[in-house]
């Protein structure tokens, strides 16, 4: 599946590569490995995002390779470039403000994803549901194309695969995604320092809006669903620089009658963004897909053009809707946890 791209890379010169909104691990991982390794082959490659790298991701991107589409320092012009990579992107609309750029150009568009929400909107399309990571389709590419693997490129790509696998406890942890890291560590990936940067090096800010977000949790449908929102206000009170919702969600869908956990962050005045998380039953892909959000079966997003607590209203609607007509809950009454 992988020839028609390779044949691509082989011809071109010039490449772009861009990620989602609110780009995390796989994503960051993805597009700096990727990066790395066009530059190894001796093309030139540039991230271009519609965002600027969140801080905690600052310690794998030493060389400042991913841009921020907005800096006054940015021009891009995609006539420049031979094709453009969109990792782990599963529609349009998860592009932002570069979508309309991206979308009216003549430009090849190479979407390389695992998401089964998407529907195929690039030219050349790679999406694998059962891949673990867009970071394990990425090593795959490099791999077919017989690439070396040099630590900087082996460190972006662990990024990737363990962060999306919930650092290997998710169900998309797989004998191939534990194989790929197995060979990761072996070219000098240091597992422990990875994740001793993303997740130990917290401020006591944070636990500030983990007590407020904790502080405010709802449940719903008998318990198992449970949510909360970090407003704007929240955030700027507790003094938090990067919100890490992955932590508030772990927390509470360790209570053994939770099934699912959502998370509404303000962004705007009308721009609200939702995670969703479930144990063993509910598709969150289709829950988000009801709102024009996507993803995969046990995590799921969306970015609704509506203020946080018309957002929660219209979702936990829906969610109560969708339990009683799976039958997964005696009342739409609240609980108590």
């Amino acid at each position: 599946m992988w020839q028609e791209i390779v044949d691509i890379i082989n011809d071109g010169k010039k490449f772009i590569i861009t990620t989602h909104l609110f780009s995390e691990g796989d994503a960051i991982g993805s597009e700096l490995a990727l990066k790395r390794f066009l530059c190894s082959i001796d093309k030139e490659a540039v991230i271009v995002n519609n965002e600027a790298l969140p801080a905690v991701y600052h310690c794998f991107d030493t060389d400042s390779d991913v841009k921020f589409l907005k800096n006054r320092d940015i021009n891009v012009n995609l006539n420049d470039f031979d094709a453009i990579f969109i990792v782990d992107v599963a529609d349009w609309g998860q592009l932002g403000d570069f979508a309309d750029m991206i979308k009216t150009s003549p430009i090849t568009k190479i979407c390389i994803d695992h998401h089964a929400s998407n529907p195929g909107y690039a030219d050349i399309n790679i999406i694998d549901k059962e891949a673990s990571s867009a970071g394990e389709l990425i090593f795959d590419l490099i791999t077919f194309m017989n690439g070396d693997i040099s630590l900087e490129i082996a460190t972006p790509l662990y990024l990737s695969i363990a962060t999306d696998t919930g650092w290997f406890k998710f169900s998309n942890t797989s004998v191939k995604a534990l194989k790929a890291c197995s060979d990761l560590i072996k070219v000098g990936v240091k597992s422990e320092v990875i994740y001793e940067q993303l997740f130990n090096n917290k401020h006591m800010s944070y636990l500030k809006l983990l007590n407020l977000a904790l502080g405010i949790l709802r449940p719903e449908c008998d318990g198992k669903v449970v949510w909360t929102k970090l407003t704007k206000d929240m955030i700027k009170s507790s003094g938090v620089k990067f919100v890490d919702t992955d932590v508030i969600i772990d927390l509470v869908r360790a209570v053994k009658e939770v099934e699912v956990v959502i998370i509404f962050r303000e962004i705007g005045e009308r721009k609200t963004k939702v995670s969703f998380r479930s144990k063993h039953t509910v598709d969150v892909a289709k829950l988000a897909s009801d709102f024009g959000g996507g993803g995969h079966v046990r995590a799921a997003g969306a970015s609704i053009n509506e203020p946080v607590d018309t957002a929660i209203g219209n979702i936990i609607s829906g969610v109560r809707e969708y339990f009683e007509e799976n039958e997964l809950c005696v009342s739409n009454t609240n609980s108590h946890l």
